[in-house]
């Protein structure tokens, strides 16, 4: 049956998947986006362009919306330098404020907002694996304020009470075909297919690579979200685990093979990025796999 779909957030890598794969599974479906950026190169039915900082939301469209998303945020890349104050505003009070919104609309819908398992925190156990239960209560110390402040959303999340169905989904590492950015798997290939083409470019700078990471593809992640809106799943918070775990060094390896290219030592220790303390990250997956018979299996090569 098709739906219409709110999403806040546009032209990142969680509202423009998410809508291209809600169309391409229904074009019947309606999608509505809200965000400061008119959406570029993926489907959309209607565009709102608002500052979710200082304009109020249409309550017409949240009580038109079978399904409502929350994909706004601010802070996952690093290397952009987000401000801290808009950090803490898009990441927690927004999400927030429209979850007390709609419970004031005696909205009666569907509403999914993301946390990340960056909230873990400073994990040094490698052979520890988080449940929902151990994220949304960690007193490992909080890595940096983007850490932070989607820690404290889960804390909410998972004492939220409401006459409309909610799904808080905790993401591990996620990717994508045709991603761009400066996350690390965009990064790795934008170096390996400009080498592969003969074109000249930096080489890259990675950090040891020693910490653990689970990855998973971003489509499994889609799959799952359908599965929960038509089982119906009980409201909570959701690991979305599966996919593979593997050390930063060994990802990099596995995409460097790949291309069948070189992969020197030399690469490896020259860079820092904001998580290199934290060990190891990993999420127990089998909450919403009892609830909906399934996890994401997709490798890393499945983008290539």
């Amino acid at each position: 049956m098709s739906m219409t779909i709110l999403i806040f957030g546009t032209n990142g890598m969680l509202s423009s998947y998410l809508s291209t794969y809600f169309h391409k599974k229904d074009s019947g479906n309606i999608i509505n986006l809200l965000g400061i950026e008119e959406p570029k190169d993926y489907f959309f039915s209607y565009f709102k362009q608002i500052d979710l900082l200082k304009d109020e939301i249409d309550y017409t469209l949240l009580r038109q919306a079978d399904l409502i998303i929350y994909a706004a945020g601010a802070g996952i890349q690093s290397a952009l330098n987000t401000d801290t104050d808009l950090m803490y505003c898009l990441n927690l009070y927004v999400p927030i404020d429209l979850c007390n919104t709609l419970k004031k609309l005696n909205y009666t819908g569907f509403y999914i907002s993301f946390g990340s398992y960056m909230e873990i925190g400073l994990n040094e156990d490698e052979n520890q694996v988080f449940d929902e239960k151990q994220i949304e209560l960690s007193d490992l110390p909080a890595t940096n304020d983007y850490a932070l402040s989607k820690r404290l959303l889960t804390r909410f999340m998972g004492n939220l009470k409401t006459p409309f169905s909610f799904w808080h989904f905790i993401l591990p590492n996620t990717f994508i075909k045709d991603e761009t950015g400066t996350r690390l798997i965009p990064y790795v290939l934008e170096y390996l297919n400009k080498t592969k083409k003969g074109e000249t470019c930096d080489v890259p700078r990675f950090s040891s690579g020693d910490q653990i990471r689970q990855y998973v593809n971003f489509e499994d992640v889609c799959i799952s979200i359908s599965k929960c809106l038509e089982l119906g799943i009980p409201s909570g918070i959701y690991n979305i685990g599966g996919g593979e775990i593997l050390s930063v060094r060994e990802l990099i390896i596995r995409l460097f093979n790949h291309f069948q290219l070189p992969l020197s030592d030399e690469m490896f220790g020259k860079d820092t990025r904001r998580d290199v303390g934290i060990r190891s990250l990993k999420l127990n997956g089998e909450k919403i796999r009892r609830e909906i018979g399934y996890l994401p299996d997709q490798l890393i090569e499945s983008i290539l």
